[in-house]
């Protein structure tokens, strides 16, 4: 393990400018989706140590976990956390319906899916374009479980060299009502070193 990196504040402000703009356009996305209005907020993005996700995710009931790949010039996973109440939320919102008794159907899973391609994709897009680097995401998978064992699933897929995440705390409001979601991307230190040196660049460092 080598030493705890963070970012400068030039890093955290680009990649926070890269986070309004691509949940600009989720919003859009998803308010079509669920024809209601949607306000969508970032009010938290930083550097974490890898050892610290479950921690910081850490839910006692299972939840479901939305997992896209990371391809082209950064290689590794994106992750979208929600919580069993709030993707049965919006799913309704989106099927009129959700048993909240139960786990998640095969439509209910499809609604989930588009909804992390749609925030996933959003801000991979605007990454990619801020950066001038080539990053694609892969179909949607979804998995039900305890946040610990998603958090592993992920992590063995990964090369061994995975040593921090990206963490971005999303909010949802919706109907007056605040939900709120985590996105964590995960990529090796290669990737991620490629990442922060073509924020720097942006401003000639």
């Amino acid at each position: 393990m080598t030493d705890i990196k963070t970012l400068t504040d030039f890093q955290s402000d680009a990649l926070k400018e890269v986070g309004n703009i691509g949940i600009g356009h989720a919003t859009t996305s998803l308010s079509q989706m669920v024809n209601k209005q949607v306000g969508i907020s970032l009010p938290e993005l930083k550097l974490i140590p890898l050892l610290t996700v479950p921690q910081l995710v850490k839910n006692e009931d299972p939840v479901i976990g939305i997992i896209l790949e990371l391809k082209g010039d950064a290689k590794g996973f994106l992750l979208l956390l929600l919580s069993k109440p709030t993707a049965k939320f919006l799913v309704r919102l989106v099927i009129g319906e959700a048993d909240v008794t139960k786990g998640f159907d095969e439509m209910e899973t499809s609604v989930l899916k588009e909804l992390g391609n749609i925030m996933g994709g959003t801000y991979i897009s605007a990454l990619s374009n801020f950066l001038s680097i080539s990053i694609g995401l892969s179909p949607p998978s979804d998995v039900y479980d305890i946040s610990d064992a998603i958090i592993n699933q992920v992590v063995c897929l990964m090369s061994p060299d995975v040593e921090d995440v990206l963490f971005l705390k999303t909010q949802f409001d919706i109907n007056s009502e605040k939900i709120d979601g985590k996105i964590l991307i995960f990529t090796d230190s290669h990737s991620l070193t490629k990442m922060l040196e073509a924020i720097n660049k942006l401003v000639g460092k």
